[in-house]
């Protein structure tokens, strides 16, 4: 094509009528319903199961309360006692079904407006939002009967929130956690008993000075003391030689009493001598020595351990269908032995907890010898190196082998396996780990300590359907390799989490993340709302959220990235505006193309190529500045961007515009050209009404 003779303007005649047709958009009537656009909600106990094999943590007929608040001018609704789209309805739980069912249906307001998920249990009645008033009992120890909760469930109150959630089809999950604080006091028998005498001795755990009573505020989930400390203690729960009490997040003095433990008929009081904290949602452990002394028969008492830790599931409450596990303690490559050795069939064995140590030749016979391996609680065990530092992935203790469980339709491995629990001391996992471990299920939680998870490692598990927890501690998501070539691949080389349709939830990145390798969340259309970037990350690989229909919200591209790769959002929702940064150089072929971003577009100064389909099928208002330093314009680089507007100048130094550069940017109103121009291909302003 000829060049074009600079300052050639054309000038739009009319469009309104062609814009408003491309604006029209059915939508739902306010307040009305619509067949098949119900809100569908599960819940989860975001906790760990440690002793039993128990997916959501709930059972039987449990029930929650569900707030549902819809989204004002595209800001967060307030919360309110009544007036919300779903005010404290009563969701009840069918273990047969594994389905929670509503009191009644709630329905979407229309096809674009999000909303905000309030859950808590146990259901009641709340007056307030910001004081509900909420009392632990004072005897935990009593029993469930006759459909009514025992007093230490009934003092458990847990609460979750999802945020941003547009209208979607599928299941909304709504993660419940623990609110209160955990004591947990376990007594280890000492020297001077015979196992028959222990078990006979008598025990008494007792947890005085405490207040009871609690305010809660059901739109931030916070927890408060509401009245004085009680004059009666409170009796905990008792598994075997273990009591656990809920107790108000609060501190008590130093030197208080924490707990009154009587043993043989002999009192004995246990204080700290700095002023204690019991925590929101966490377990607060003591564990304590009991020796008899010889000669007077007199027992000491001695503190062996005190630590703080996540909330683990309690044998006492939500008795769901519950299996529990096989206990083995192995030493490294000699799982085989330690399961014959307490009796047991490997090849039949499903539920199982090792202890002890293993290393990369037990995973690989649980994957090729153990058919039926259902569930795997790998919480207590260390791993061993299976090689020397320096001479491979695995040349240190604590991480998962590379093809742990890696299943191949031609080869063996584990197809099983549907429930994992990560060690305590795990610091990697290896690629391909738990690749299209596809009856894997429930939520997944990676522990903190892993500073990195390799390629592939649950490529493919798309039967995980709870929510995904990474470490504040994690800092590559996917093998640190130069060869950017390895990207392309999605099969062996797949991403860390690619094609974990099934994960929901809102996707929290730690900051500490530095790489993110291709494929890496590609495919992975449960999540949803905001999509925050970590600001310590310095590569992305390509497609690296390819498929994440389900965000919402605004997109913000640290100063770490100068490069965004190809397909690296392509078709990942969004809903708010794209920030890029002046440091961005290159955008990949498809980078943004098919999301909703709007608002308008500032591309970064120093930008040079805009490739093909970058931001193509969005929604981009406003007029549109294109960087001095653009040479050239990709095919269908901002296709149907049909709300676009003002007059494009075309920079001095560009020299080729691609097919469909422009096409279906209804608005805009002119285009100016440099003398600069050589190539301006077919169709790159079509139906571009204002320009002819």
């Amino acid at each position: 094509m000829k060049k074009i003779s600079k300052n050639i303007i054309f000038y739009i005649i009319t469009i309104v009528a062609a814009t408003l047709s491309s604006c029209s958009d059915s939508l739902f009537e306010d307040g009305g319903q619509n067949d098949g656009a119900n809100i569908r909600l599960a819940a989860d106990i975001e906790q760990l199961s440690v002793m039993r094999v128990n997916d959501s943590g709930f059972c039987d007929g449990d029930m929650m309360g569900v707030y549902v608040v819809d989204y004002e001018g595209g800001k967060p609704g307030t919360l309110k006692p009544s007036g919300n789209r779903g005010d404290n309805v009563r969701y009840t739980f069918d273990e047969s079904a594994n389905k929670w069912t509503g009191a009644y249906d709630l329905y979407w307001k229309d096809k674009h407006t999000p909303i905000d998920v309030y859950g808590y249990y146990p259901f009641a009645a709340p007056e307030s939002i910001d004081d509900y008033q909420f009392e632990v009992q004072k005897d935990q120890s009593k029993p469930s009967a006759d459909g009514e909760m025992g007093g230490y469930e009934a003092s458990d109150f847990l609460w979750g929130k999802v945020a941003d959630v547009a209208p979607t089809t599928s299941v909304i999950r709504l993660p419940l956690s623990h609110r209160m604080s955990n004591a947990r006091v376990t007594l280890v028998q000492g020297s001077g008993f015979t196992a028959e005498e222990w078990a006979n001795t008598e025990k008494i755990v007792l947890v005085p000075n405490v207040a009871r009573k609690a305010s809660i505020n059901l739109a931030e989930g916070t927890v408060s003391v509401a009245g004085d400390v009680e004059n009666t203690a409170t009796i905990p729960s008792r598994t075997g030689n273990e009591w656990r009490a809920i107790v108000v997040p609060q501190t008590v003095s130093a030197g208080t009493t924490l707990f009154s433990i009587t043993i043989g008929g002999t009192p004995f009081k246990f204080s700290k001598p700095a002023a204690f904290e019991y925590k929101a949602g966490y377990m607060m452990n003591f564990s304590i020595k009991v020796d008899k002394q010889e000669v007077s028969g007199q027992y000491k008492l001695t503190l062996v351990s005190a630590s703080i830790s996540e909330w683990e599931s309690d044998l006492v409450s939500h008795n769901a269908t519950a299996k529990e596990y096989i206990v083995v303690n192995s030493t490294p490559g000699k799982l085989k032995d330690a399961i014959a050795a307490i009796g047991k069939d490997y090849e039949k064995v499903k539920n199982l907890k090792i202890t002890g140590e293993i290393n990369s030749e037990d995973f690989y016979f649980m994957r090729d010898h153990m058919p039926r391996l259902s569930a795997l609680n790998l919480k207590e065990v260390r791993i061993k190196a299976s090689c020397k530092p320096g001479e491979g992935e695995e040349g240190y203790d604590d991480q998962i082998p590379g093809s742990a469980f890696y299943y191949n339709a031609t080869m063996s491995g584990s197809q099983s396996l549907n429930y994992l629990i990560l060690p305590d001391h795990l610091r990697a996992i290896g690629g391909n780990a738990f690749y299209k471990c596809q009856y894997l299920t429930g939520s997944l939680i990676i522990p903190e300590g892993v500073t990195e998870i390799r390629r592939g490692a649950f490529h493919g598990c798309s039967g995980l359907n709870g929510t995904l927890t990474l470490p504040s501690t994690l800092k590559k998501l996917g093998n640190n390799w130069n060869d950017d070539s390895a990207d392309e691949g999605t099969d062996y080389y797949g991403g860390v989490f690619q094609d974990c349709s099934n994960l929901t939830g809102n996707l929290v990145l730690p900051n500490n993340i530095e790489l993110i390798r291709g494929y890496c969340f590609s495919g992975c259309s449960g999540f949803y709302g905001e999509l925050r970037l970590p600001e310590k990350l310095k590569y992305m690989g390509r497609c690296a959220f390819q498929g994440c229909s389900g965000m919402t919200g605004s997109l913000s591209i640290p100063q770490g990235l100068s490069t965004i790769p190809v397909g690296a959002f392509n078709e990942s929702g969004f809903n708010g505006t794209l920030m890029l940064h002046d440091g961005i150089t290159n955008l990949g072929e498809a980078s943004f193309s098919d999301c909703h971003f709007k608002g308008e577009l500032r591309l970064p100064k120093n930008l040079t190529i805009i490739s093909n389909y970058a931001f193509s099928n969005n929604d981009f208002s406003g007029e549109l500045k294109l960087p001095s330093e653009v040479t050239n314009i990709g095919s269908n680089a901002f296709a149907n961007n049909d709300r676009i507007t003002g007059i494009l100048n075309l920079p001095d130094g560009i020299e080729s515009i691609g097919e469909d550069a422009f096409t279906g940017c209804k608005m805009l109103e002119g285009v100016i050209f440099p003398e600069s121009m050589e190539t301006i291909r077919q169709r790159a302003f079509n139906n571009c009404f204002g320009i002819g």
